[in-house]
């Protein structure tokens, strides 16, 4: 499980985000709401060990996050991500790999298929949609495996219907036991949102 507490966010030296005791179960997914400037993005910065500015603890499994990062066992997925542009969608997902197992070549086509990119499969990314190139980030993500995946701003990249179908893909995610935490401004069924308001976290 992933635990904050006593926690307090700052944005140029002033508190943006407090967050008193919070849990959010392992091999779950997790959906954060808030407004521009509410910290959402900040809080997963954070959790990345990208920002620093805050006070609190944060653990993971019980054990300080810091010690995580450490083993690189979190990924961020944002819009800064790099792409190269003259491979294939599948060599772009290969690429912390070197050379995919058969199981994780089943993998990747089942969840491809999920995320209806399955058809740009072999297509170089130089053609493909913003959309498209977010979804191979998620199928490489699922791929790695980490403890944690942090997605900033999904419904930027994904309409309504997409969004649902990569609900299907964190569900594969909380059966290999990984904690998936996505933040964005709309509202999204069926799953457990979390809403920003005046600078608190609640459940909703």
């Amino acid at each position: 499980m992933l635990t904050i507490q006593n926690f307090y966010l700052y944005s140029e030296k002033s508190i943006l985000l407090t967050i008193p005791d919070i849990t959010f179960e392992t091999a779950d997914f997790v959906y954060i709401r808030g407004t521009n400037s509410t910290g959402k993005s900040l809080l997963l910065n954070t959790m990345a060990g990208k920002y620093q500015d805050f006070k609190g603890h944060i653990y993971l499994k019980k054990i300080p996050l810091a010690e995580h990062l450490k083993q690189n066992n979190i990924l961020l997925l944002n819009h800064q991500l790099p792409v190269q542009k003259d491979k294939t969608m599948l060599q772009n997902i290969e690429i912390p790999f070197g050379k995919l197992t058969l199981k994780q070549k089943q993998r990747l086509i089942e969840m491809a298929t999920t995320l209806n990119i399955i058809e740009k499969i072999n297509h170089k990314m130089v053609y493909t949609s913003t959309s498209e190139k977010f979804a191979m980030y998620l199928v490489r993500a699922a791929l790695i495996s980490p403890t944690m995946i942090l997605i900033d701003d999904i419904d930027t990249y994904f309409d309504a219907e997409n969004i649902q179908n990569a609900i299907k893909l964190f569900q594969y995610c909380q059966k290999s036991g990984i904690l998936t935490i996505a933040t964005g401004k709309a509202h999204i069924e069926n799953i457990h949102s979390y809403f920003i308001d005046k600078g608190e976290v609640h459940r909703l």
